[in-house]
């Protein structure tokens, strides 16, 4: 067992407590179980969590949860979010610890550490503060579904409900002390092209090929990269019913980031602009679904959020780490609606694949900085 400044039954309890989290299966849309566990944890803690409707509206067996950790300082409150679902292979996982403290799965699923080293380390920070008899601000508490599939459950809670005006969304891989200086904007599309059914055989000249001018557009579209901070990308084509018919229907799904917003919605402007008018040149019609589940942002030097971490990693000597991401987080929606969150490093690595693992140490870690931002 790795210790560093901490009492080894804290150690032992935040190691346990991250293994209790990882056996729970709680992919998204199926966190019904996560959430139990949870607001049996918090109650034993004192803090009732709230169950919002949001299943209703997202499809899920479960809603967000909400809750407070009442202070007694004359401060503004702070928000703390994680999320509760994780993603495939996730049924059945294992937190296996090794000599050197790192926690890995059996290798046959994730991990889960992304993002049950966050609610470990949300959990262990109040236990602390409590047993310590701390001074602290009221701590909001925000436990989310279905942020893996594109961020749907805290899109679905009422943020009006939320005081703090900063947040802290728990949820960034890599070396602690790392922050998400930027995230994009995503928005998925569905094109569809409507032409003329006829037999392929006896007189194709009667048709309207949806899928020829549907490859005529793709062939004109910037996939890929079209800019150093964007991407474009087809995922999707569905069309024809068999090889003697003229295709009278085809559909494109895709999608678009872009780190700059506006850029992310000219590129979608573009991209309808070549459907119509290819699917017009042959006769066909070409519309678009299209939902923007993201919109990127930045964080300044001398955002108030970014420079509380500062002041919490200055003092346990660790340096701020930036980096940029095309993933997107919970915190997209929080900053859309007006809160100042920052996404910050909760001793994750190599998140999505069966070599996710985390570290004793660096969940230590985390704690200690989450407990700062808590207390400061």
């Amino acid at each position: 067992m790795i210790v560093t400044g901490k009492n080894e039954m804290s150690t032992q309890r935040l190691t346990d407590q991250f293994k209790k989290l990882v056996s729970i299966d709680s992919l998204s849309f199926h966190e019904r179980d996560m959430a139990d566990y949870l607001k049996e944890k918090m109650s034993s803690l004192g803090i009732d969590l709230l169950e919002d409707d949001s299943a209703e509206r997202t499809g899920g067996n479960c809603g967000n949860l909400y809750g407070c950790f009442h202070g007694s300082k004359d401060a503004e409150p702070l928000l703390f979010l994680a999320h509760m679902d994780t993603v495939a292979p996730g049924i059945g996982k294992k937190a296996i610890e090794h000599a050197d403290g790192t926690i890995t799965s059996d290798g046959s699923t994730v991990l889960g550490a992304d993002d049950a080293s966050a609610i470990a380390v949300i959990i262990e920070a109040i236990q602390e503060i409590q047993e310590e008899k701390l001074p602290h601000r009221d701590i909001e508490i925000l436990f989310t579904t279905a942020e893996e599939a594109y961020t749907v459950g805290v899109s679905a809670f009422d943020l009006s409900k939320i005081r703090a005006k900063k947040a802290f969304v728990l949820d960034v891989s890599g070396p602690v002390g790392g922050y998400q200086l930027t995230e994009p904007t995503l928005i998925s599309f569905t094109f569809t092209i409507k032409g003329k059914a006829s037999h392929a055989g006896f007189e194709p000249e009667e048709g309207v090929n949806a899928i020829l001018a549907a490859s005529r557009a793709i062939g004109r579209l910037p996939i890929g990269r079209p800019d150093d901070h964007s991407t474009f990308n087809i995922g999707v084509i569905n069309g024809g019913t068999a090889t003697n018919i003229v295709p009278d229907k085809v559909t494109v799904s895709g999608e678009i980031r872009s780190l700059v917003h506006e850029d992310a919605l000219k590129l979608l402007s573009r991209a309808e602009e070549i459907f119509k008018d290819e699917a017009e040149a042959l006769g066909a019609e070409a519309t678009v679904q299209h939902n923007t589940f993201l919109e990127a942002y930045r964080i300044a030097d001398d955002d108030p959020a970014f420079l509380m971490y500062k002041k919490a990693l200055d003092k346990h000597h660790i340096e701020p780490r930036d980096r940029k991401s095309f993933g997107g987080s919970d915190n997209n929606v929080l900053r859309r609606n007006g809160i100042d969150g920052l996404c910050i490093a909760n001793a994750m690595n190599k998140i999505h694949s069966c070599e996710e693992y985390t570290n004793i140490r660096d969940l230590e870690k985390v704690t200690a900085i989450v407990r700062e931002l808590m207390l400061n």
